[in-house]
């Protein structure tokens, strides 16, 4: 709910606190009405080059004229998306903008055809174990095949996230089974594009802010 000027104001007073802010949630009932392009937003956008940040959203299906006019505008903004809505269409703004990264998470863990990550498909802790067990190698495969090409294209703009939301999406036994499925999948990777994915895009992205 921030105006721009609150947000230069606070990034100001607090030097050195700040890499970015996020994630604006686009499909959100509460933000009915905004997009990512809207004036409030790019007004943001502006502060966010002056002081380095980057700004992370996940924006709503159908919003992709509205993503790239935000890209388009702020050409020295630094744009972290991610979210299933943008994934048809994140390679084709990467070749058009350098400013946008995108992070894979639970939306990389689903069973065919549900398109939804299994994290936020499944209702309980159990549940989730259960499909991710019986389902390890369609999951991986899937993954493999969505994602390898994509990555490999763009080595140095993609980076692995894990997007838990749920209580149970943090328990312990949850988590390893999270760690060993990003694991697997980052070893079907090129050698030279595994640890950039891993964590030197994400670390050279925070860093270069």
């Amino acid at each position: 709910d921030l105006q721009a000027e609150e947000l230069d104001e606070i990034v100001t007073s607090h030097k050195g606190v700040y890499d970015g802010f996020g994630e604006i949630s686009h499909y959100s009932p509460e933000r009915s009405g905004q997009t990512p392009d809207d004036p409030v937003s790019l007004e943001m956008y502006k502060v966010a080059a002056k002081h380095g940040l980057i700004v992370m959203f996940h924006p709503d299906k159908n919003q992709r004229s509205k993503v790239e006019n935000a890209l388009q505008k702020n050409p020295n903004t630094k744009f972290l998306l991610h979210g299933p809505e943008a994934e048809d269409y994140i390679t084709d703004l990467m070749k058009k903008y350098p400013n946008v990264y995108y992070s894979i998470d639970a939306i990389l863990i689903r069973v065919p055809p549900i398109p939804g990550g299994l994290l936020y498909t499944t209702n309980t802790k159990e549940e989730f174990k259960t499909t991710f067990t019986k389902n390890f190698d369609v999951l991986l495969n899937r993954a493999v095949n969505d994602w390898k090409a994509k990555i490999e294209q763009h080595p140095d703009r993609f980076m692995w996230g894990t997007d838990r939301a749920y209580t149970w999406h943090h328990d312990e036994e949850v988590s390893v089974l999270v760690e060993e499925f990003a694991r697997a999948f980052i070893g079907r990777l090129y050698p030279e594009v595994q640890e950039k994915f891993a964590y030197k895009n994400a670390e050279r992205l925070l860093q270069d802010g």
